[in-house]
């Protein structure tokens, strides 16, 4: 491990101590009116700076829903954590693992900016509660949520198979479905390790999906029609998968 790697690592571990700290801060001192400034303002502003230091440039193309929307996204890094809240979308939940709530520097700015913790697959009766709670809000137009349809999984530079149960909420809610791709170069992508390196990542807006039709029955269907869109952005930006992670 070289020089600069142990620094790229110091920064992002310290940073998100720091960041989550000040974000906690302002969350509970405010009684809970500052979450949306964290959201909006401060997290883009102080990842992006975080980002910045370790080489990291992040441009983003996307368009922002004015109404209640899901956002789905592809998850295949550990940039991701810094990545979502620095697109600084209004009124929107990120949908997280609650395992993530065991490292306390990313559990304080989880806090921050009041992500949704959902529920692990060992724990079914508490996830379907989860899921049908956030439909209900999403249905009375309460909020966005911003997800992965890949869900929890081991991170490889390809796009995983996608849950189903973010689509159930899709389809009870009846509320579009908005593709965000993020383009993260190969040869630069830490995956799951805290080992960042330099480069530029492009956060583009894709289809746009109306699910006011979409019923039940059609789920599997959906849910390969959706994934196969995130293939194809993959091998737009990537030239094709490789067959080797698969």
């Amino acid at each position: 491990m070289n020089l600069i790697s142990i620094y790229r690592k110091i920064v992002a571990f310290t940073g998100m101590t720091v960041m989550g700290i000040i974000m906690s801060c302002i969350r509970y001192l405010s009684f809970g009116k500052g979450i949306e400034f964290n959201r909006v303002v401060f997290a883009p502003m102080f990842c992006r700076f975080l980002l910045f230091i370790v080489g990291v440039r992040v441009d983003k193309n996307i368009k922002v829903s004015t109404e209640s929307v899901l956002y789905f996204f592809n998850h295949n890094s550990f940039l991701d954590i810094f990545i979502v809240p620095l697109l600084g979308l209004q009124n929107t939940r990120f949908i997280i693992t609650e395992d993530t709530a065991k490292i306390l520097p990313l559990h304080l700015c989880n806090l921050g900016i009041n992500v949704l913790y959902i529920p692990t697959k060992g724990d079914p009766q508490r996830r379907l509660e989860f899921f049908k709670k956030v439909t209900s809000d999403l249905k009375e137009g309460k909020y966005s949520v911003i997800c992965s349809p890949e869900g929890q999984h081991r991170f490889k530079h390809w796009i995983a198979p996608f849950n189903k149960g973010v689509f159930h909420m899709a389809t009870e809610s009846g509320r579009p479905i908005q593709n965000l791709f993020f383009n993260i170069p190969k040869d630069a992508n830490p995956l799951e390790s805290i080992n960042m390196k330099s480069c530029r990542v492009l956060v583009e807006s894709k289809d746009l999906i109306f699910t006011n039709d979409w019923k039940v029955d059609n789920l599997n269907e959906n849910i390969e029609s959706t994934r196969s869109l995130f293939l194809s952005y993959y091998e737009q930006c990537h030239g094709g998968l490789d067959e080797s992670v698969v």
